[in-house]
């Protein structure tokens, strides 16, 4: 059995969730004797290149396109394409499974049409909602959560808000209206102005790729129940959809320490990408209004000193209880979440299912989180953890003050974390699902 697995990046280049978990997959799969091999593009290249990580295969096709607008709106397909789908063609994998679309010059729905040509079975994750969303958030209009049904009106309003000017979005909205009746694609005009009166168009656009990736794919999969139902609203037929929930990509056998609060300070952790997905902002903005001697933050993230990184290091610089760590090896990191007493998700999107919550559960750490679905699906609120109200610093103050006063709070939800699935079981079902596809 030979699986290709296609991302947009890996390791060690690129360390997020979906990297991490395509890693801990195919190693599993390896175990079983299964022949896997990792296809990422080769950004800016004209050449293709291959290299090893942890005994794993990447092939890198030369993908030298050039990023502009009319392949942003998808007017042209990559030029990478070519070379992706050749490699595909002289290796002959059973399964291409997919974890991610990018649109522009990574990985599109082309590519799983390249893929799908070749006679190999085609399989999708989904680890971002961004397939069913156009900016990804399932936010709608950045403060109610979404149901997630593509809808062309409603889409629009909240694609158009998420732009700012909302006295020109109510002249837009009818405009763009007005020519998707018509059958003018404004988009095609090659200009910002031609885009915004295309909104219309680009929703509708969001729904045929959609609704062709699904056609396309002979099984989908959902990492997360509250996905899954998004998925069926969508139309995506229950039976194509495999259900196999989020596991700890490492196989940790540590010891979890008495969960007794020790007298002192509130010790917070935040662990993730330094940007204003990640909610660092509204953690910080809590803080800051904080008794310093009452609470201590550390903060892991590698560093790009950006302006947003930048100007909270300079508002937090006389904050003796606020450390900036750097970057945390991921090796380390469920031993160093044992010596804090809460880590915080101030997550400002609809995180599929982060694993972080899952490396915090093997190390018997509550999770502080905001209440978005992605993360209220593994925290329940006063349980196992405390979930505070999407982005709103007083809504997470209140939850770390009740923290801070009662050192028995911490206690109790510490004695109620289960320990978090194993990525054995990850790869068992995924195991039998491509058995099941092939047989």
């Amino acid at each position: 059995m030979k699986i290709f697995h296609i991302l947009n990046h890996f390791l060690p280049h690129q360390t997020a969730g979906t990297e991490v978990y395509t890693w801990a997959l195919c190693k599993k799969l390896q175990q079983k004797g299964i022949d896997v091999e990792i296809i990422i593009p080769n950004y800016g290249h004209k050449d293709s290149a291959s290299y090893k990580y942890d005994e794993l295969h990447i092939f890198q096709y030369a993908e030298p396109s050039i990023v502009d607008r009319t392949l942003i709106l998808g007017f042209r397909k990559p030029v990478g394409l070519k070379n992706f789908e050749e490699y595909i063609k002289l290796k002959s994998p059973d399964i291409v499974h997919f974890h991610e679309l990018a649109g522009s010059n990574g990985i599109t729905l082309h590519h799983i049409i390249a893929a799908k040509n070749t006679g190999a079975k085609i399989i999708m994750t989904f680890h971002l909602a961004n397939n069913t969303c156009i900016t990804g958030k399932l936010l709608y209009k950045e403060h109610i959560l979404c149901d997630g049904l593509i809808n062309l009106q409603k889409c629009s309003k909240c694609y158009l808000h998420g732009k700012g000017n909302s006295i020109l979005n109510s002249i837009l909205l009818p405009v763009s209206s007005g020519l998707f009746q018509l059958g003018i694609d404004s988009t095609s005009w090659n200009n910002k102005f031609g885009t915004a009166l295309g909104t219309i168009q680009i929703i509708e656009r969001l729904k045929n790729n959609f609704e062709l990736l699904i056609q396309h794919c002979d099984k989908v999969i959902a990492i997360a129940d509250w996905y899954k139902k998004i998925l069926m609203l969508n139309g995506v037929p229950e039976e194509k959809i495999n259900y196999i929930p989020q596991g700890l990509a490492y196989d940790e056998n540590i010891s979890i320490p008495p969960s007794n609060k020790k007298i002192g300070p509130l010790k917070l952790l935040f662990l993730g990408r330094i940007s204003p997905f990640k909610g660092l902002h509204l953690l910080l903005d809590a803080i800051i209004n904080l008794p310093n001697d009452k609470v201590e933050l550390d903060i892991y993230g590698q560093s790009i000193m950006d302006n947003y990184e930048n100007e909270w290091r300079i508002k937090t610089a006389t904050f003796a209880n606020i450390h900036w760590k750097g970057k945390l090896e991921q090796n380390q990191v469920v031993n160093t979440m044992q010596q804090y007493d809460l880590l915080c998700v101030c997550s400002t999107f609809s995180e599929m299912s982060p694993l972080i919550i899952q490396e915090a559960f093997a190390a018997g750490l509550p999770v502080i989180a905001s209440e978005v679905y992605g993360n209220a699906e593994q925290i329940k609120h006063n349980i196992n953890g405390l979930l505070f109200r999407f982005k709103e610093v007083d809504s997470l103050k209140e939850q770390l003050l009740r923290c801070m006063n009662d050192y028995k709070l911490i206690t109790r939800l510490k004695s109620n974390i289960s320990r978090p699935r194993n990525f054995s079981e990850v790869s068992e079902q995924y195991f039998q699902l491509y058995q099941n596809l092939l047989s």
